[in-house]
């Protein structure tokens, strides 16, 4: 095998260790120098590996950060930061894994992903898309809370836009898409099964307004343009061995100053 290469700083009993700085060119007319680090080829097996890491902490500390970041700019756009696994033609494309250790004292540590601040312009955007399948099914996209351990509960799942000042906050879309020989996917929301107390609720409200009417709520069947279209049930579920089944309740609310509102049941 090919001679191997190493760069390493001695140890000491005083202060920190020594550290390694590698650090291309400086440039006061174009363009700084590049820094490139890269595997060596294996023409007939795979190519070699890098690693980058930091040691393990010793016994009253904890282990060295990993940083990589861009550096900021005056009058021009900072670096971006790319990674990603490179492309094959006879296999399937890297797995790329980001993860939290485990720890065995306070809250497991968070990963957060936070696109870009503006000041002049609208903040960037956060895409999270499965891959491509050309010849088969897109991949999947599973957002879930891991489950509670003994003594306590699962995490929760929050899918909210922010407050606004001067304007409108963002919507919030769920659905599938549009097929063209087949049919569209199904949205189904649901609340787990529990063996203590009452069943979990769904709550569906629209937006309150102090000055002029509150928000719609309206529940449509899809259209059926060469056939029927679909029905709507509202149903309570069956009863039990010793209990009578769920009360269905259509009302309008109260008024102070004027009518209530009306209840309107009628076919088309």
């Amino acid at each position: 095998s090919g001679g191997s290469i190493i760069i390493a700083v001695g140890s000491g009993t005083s202060g920190a260790g020594g550290f390694v700085a590698i650090q291309s060119g400086r440039s006061t007319v174009v363009t700084g120098g590049a820094l490139s680090v890269e595997s060596g080829e294996g023409t007939a097996s795979s190519s070699g590996s890098i690693r980058v890491a930091s040691a393990n902490g010793g016994a009253a500390g904890g282990s060295g950060r990993l940083v990589f970041s861009s550096g900021s700019a005056k009058t021009g756009n900072s670096g971006s930061i790319m990674i990603g696994s490179g492309a094959t033609t006879a296999g399937r494309g890297g797995a790329i894994v980001v993860a939290v250790g485990s720890g065995t004292s306070g809250a497991g540590g968070a990963i957060q992903m936070q696109s870009g601040r503006s000041t002049a312009m609208t903040g960037g955007a956060l895409v999270v898309s499965s891959g491509e399948g050309t010849a088969s099914s897109s991949g999947s996209i599973l957002i879930v809370s891991s489950n509670a351990g003994a003594g306590g509960a699962s995490g929760a799942l929050v899918f909210s836009s922010g407050t606004s000042k001067t304007g409108n906050s963002g919507a919030l879309s769920i659905g599938s898409g549009v097929a063209t020989a087949g049919r569209g996917g199904s949205v189904s929301i649901s609340v787990g099964s529990g063996t203590s107390g009452a069943g979990g609720l769904i709550s569906i409200g629209a937006g309150r307004s102090t000055v002029t009417s509150g928000g719609l709520v309206s529940i449509s069947s899809g259209e059926g343009t060469a056939s029927s279209s679909g029905s709507i049930l509202i149903s309570s579920a069956n009863a039990g061995a010793s209990g009578g089944s769920g009360k269905l309740v259509f009302s309008s609310g109260t008024s102070v100053t004027g009518n209530s509102g009306a209840v309107l049941i009628g076919s088309g």
